[in-house]
């Protein structure tokens, strides 16, 4: 047998058994529903998104990213050249407020603020952060379980961020915020729909696997074709299946005891 029809024999099982990898795929989804509802934390978003700029200091920003010292006869870096360099840095400034140095600043600086002690762990596996695709802006996303600390932390960003900036790269880069955080009113979404698929995803697998394994252990030859191609011997011929009815089968035994009983009878006329 090639592989082809190993291939075939396998979906034709497969096939076969639709009933029982639909009923697997409705399993996995009511258990990945059943986990989501009773096993998902609700978590509450905050965001907050900053406009990177590059900062005159005096010195002129080449398209490089070198400065070079002004004198009487340079040209002011234009606004164009300020925001190229802006966003050939904005990678450097996104990796930095991914240190434990930055996160530990704003815990420090949350904790003064509203009287608390959280940790900079605490605040790091809050934030999101990710760059506007071409252009100098980016966007902090804080998500915890509590609606008031989400907003908490990310309006203590509007003045961690901007003073990071300014003590790092001797503040070449300053930046903005273009849009306040808001507290979250309710709870982000659980997902129900992806984590159902995903279950039902999984139940079709299992199913299938069970199917397939089934199918290559069961050794049990059920055709002519089967038997000649295994042993390679001629099928002289085959008994058709057929059923026997219980009305056929209790006529039959009761005309055999009648037959029986006579033979008795005659044995003993004999003797």
């Amino acid at each position: 047998m090639n592989i082809d029809e190993n291939v075939m024999k396998i979906l034709v099982a497969l096939l076969r058994k639709w009933k029982v990898i639909v009923l697997f795929a409705v399993i996995g989804a009511l258990v990945g529903y059943f986990y989501t509802a009773n096993f998902t934390q609700l978590t509450y978003t905050s965001t907050v998104e900053f406009l990177a700029y590059a900062v005159d200091t005096g010195d002129e920003l080449m398209d490089n990213g070198s400065t070079t010292t002004n004198n009487a006869n340079q040209v002011r870096i234009s606004n164009t050249s300020k925001m190229n360099y802006a966003m050939k840095m904005l990678s450097t400034y996104i990796e930095v407020m991914s240190t434990n140095e930055f996160n530990n600043m704003v815990a420090q600086d949350l904790n003064d603020r509203i009287n608390s002690s959280y940790t900079g762990t605490t605040i790091k596996n809050a934030l999101t952060i990710e760059g506007v695709e071409d252009t100098a802006m980016f966007k902090i996303t804080v998500t915890t379980t509590s609606a008031d600390l989400s907003y908490e932390i990310a309006h203590q960003l509007e003045t961690s961020v901007p003073k990071m900036m300014k003590t790092t790269n001797n503040g070449l880069v300053d930046a903005s915020v273009e849009d306040k955080p808001v507290k979250a009113s309710a709870a982000g979404s659980l997902g129900y729909a992806k984590k159902c698929t995903i279950a039902a995803i999984i139940g079709i697998v299992i199913a299938a696997a069970f199917i397939i394994l089934r199918n290559l252990l069961d050794v049990r030859i059920r055709t002519s074709e089967e038997l000649i191609e295994k042993y390679n011997v001629p099928v002289l011929g085959s008994i058709p299946s057929f059923e026997v009815r219980n009305s056929g089968s209790s006529h039959r035994t009761q005309r055999t005891t009648a037959s029986t009983s006579d033979n008795q009878e005659a044995k003993g006329d004999e003797q």
